[in-house]
């Protein structure tokens, strides 16, 4: 029996899947990351921080998983982008990771918003627009605020490119993760000196580029002694965890498309094509393999908004009973709509024409109604408003079956969830396994995902 390790790097929690490559059974560890949440609009993680989670992780994993870690054949990971650190050239980190969501240089963004504004940028990147949440956005702050810091840099790392420098030593960032900061030309897979340049960007500083599931050999000695990993264990390149849920579903052919209902609802199509002109708020991005694209759209509508609504009620009651109510309740829910245009406060304010007769299932009914309706927005900026005959669901909105259907209905597709619980650490181990085996994405894929049975429009 061995297993593949996969981490999945969330922005507020660090994920561990050890599956077993034989049975397809795998078990999950999760650990909540100390995040650093001042001064206000900036939002950091230590290194030191980072590094004693991913040790506790592997730990727990080889105290308590059923044969520990012994049999870990490969280790890889999902990751965020946008969240980095600075390294100085005896490769000790100048700042903490600075993650995606921080706002320091909001300041700043007209003038990262112009540094881009030219005909050939999303062309060539992939990315619409730039914006104060992006690497280069506070690179710039940081050069503005400290410049001596610069003088010193001689490594920049993504978060996933510095789980992979402290495993291997190599300093290698994954083509799909990095396309999504605007510096890389996607289609050639390299970091474009247009964009460096425009940032004052010193090319040196930057990792290689290699397409997710490259094998980069067995890990250091001194991080599998640090680690409790065998030696022999190997590390194959991850990709941005929204990728990996499209493969932890199977969406892994051209024309395939999957959602994921989380705190953020992201849609992903799998394509051939590149498109010139795909909209405002449509990435895309390099996949898996050469010739192969992801076309990603996202938005802030999903299932944060009934965690809200659940943490509103005194009782606090789970998921599944609320999604138990709605599921009995008419659709429309009695009128009500969601505003998503006034922040998550009051029911008063967020639910439109909320009255005391008004019951929780109508309430989450709006509230899973309006997702649907976004989700469909999503998808007819990938498709062009040609809806799919089928779309693979993700994240915790795929639990719930009067959801899912719901979705089906309002976009007249056929909604589908699949078996595993974790679709995203799934796609990771996935990217593996094809490694290891010597063979392509699509083949494990239809191996490894179980598809639950689907929900089509009514």
């Amino acid at each position: 029996m061995s297993k593949i390790l996969a981490i999945d790097l969330g922005t507020t929690y660090l994920k561990m899947m050890l599956y077993d490559r034989d049975s397809g059974t795998y078990e999950v560890r999760r650990f909540d990351l100390p995040l650093r949440r001042e001064p206000v609009g900036r939002l950091e993680l230590s290194t030191d921080a980072f590094a004693d989670v991913l040790l506790r992780g592997f730990m727990d994993l080889r105290n308590h998983a059923a044969v520990g870690l012994a049999d870990v054949e490969a280790i890889t990971f999902a990751t965020q982008t946008n969240s980095f650190v600075l390294l100085d050239a005896d490769h000790r980190p100048l700042t903490p990771l600075i993650l995606w969501p921080d706002v320091r240089a909001a300041e700043l963004e007209s003038e990262v918003q112009k540094r881009c504004g030219f005909p050939e940028f999303s062309a060539a990147t992939g990315v619409p627009q730039l914006n104060r949440q992006f690497m280069a956005a506070k690179l710039l702050w940081l050069q503005r605020h400290d410049p001596n810091l610069f003088k010193q840099t001689a490594k920049l790392c993504l978060i996933g490119d510095y789980l992979t420098y402290l495993l291997t030593g190599r300093h290698v960032t994954e083509a799909g993760t990095a396309g999504l900061t605007g510096l890389v030309d996607v289609h050639r897979c390299r970091w474009w000196s247009v964009m460096l340049e425009r940032f004052d960007l010193n090319a040196s500083w930057l990792p290689a580029i290699a397409r997710a599931g490259a094998d980069l050999g067995v890990i250091a000695p001194a991080a599998a002694r640090r680690f409790g990993l065998p030696e022999s264990c190997r590390c194959v390149v991850g990709c941005l965890d929204q990728y990996a849920g499209a493969i932890g579903t199977g969406s892994v052919e051209p024309g395939m498309i999957s959602e994921t209902t989380g705190t953020v609802l992201a849609t992903v199509q799998c394509t051939d094509r590149f498109t010139a002109q795909p909209g405002p708020a449509v990435f895309q991005g390099p996949a898996f393999r050469e010739g192969l694209y992801w076309r990603m759209t996202f938005g802030d509508v999903s299932a944060n908004y009934l965690e809200w609504y659940r943490n509103q009620l005194p009782d606090r009651p789970d998921f599944a009973q609320l999604a138990a109510l709605a599921a009995r309740t008419e659709p429309g829910a009695a009128g009500l709509k969601l505003r998503t245009d006034v922040g998550m406060t009051r029911p008063e304010e967020v639910l439109q024409g909320l009255t005391a007769d008004h019951t929780r299932g109508q309430a989450v009914r709006c509230i899973f109604e309006a997702v649907a309706r976004a989700l469909g927005e999503q998808v007819a900026a990938l498709c062009g408003g040609k809806p799919p005959g089928e779309i693979r669901c993700a994240g915790g909105g795929a639990r719930s079956d009067a959801w899912l259907q719901i979705k089906a209905d309002l976009l007249g597709a056929t909604m589908t969830a699949t078996e595993c619980s974790e679709p995203t650490s799934l796609g990771a181990v996935i990217l593996a396994e094809a490694s290891l085996r010597g063979t392509d994405v699509p083949q494990v894929a239809r191996q490894w995902v179980r598809l639950k049975p689907p929900h089509h429009p009514r």
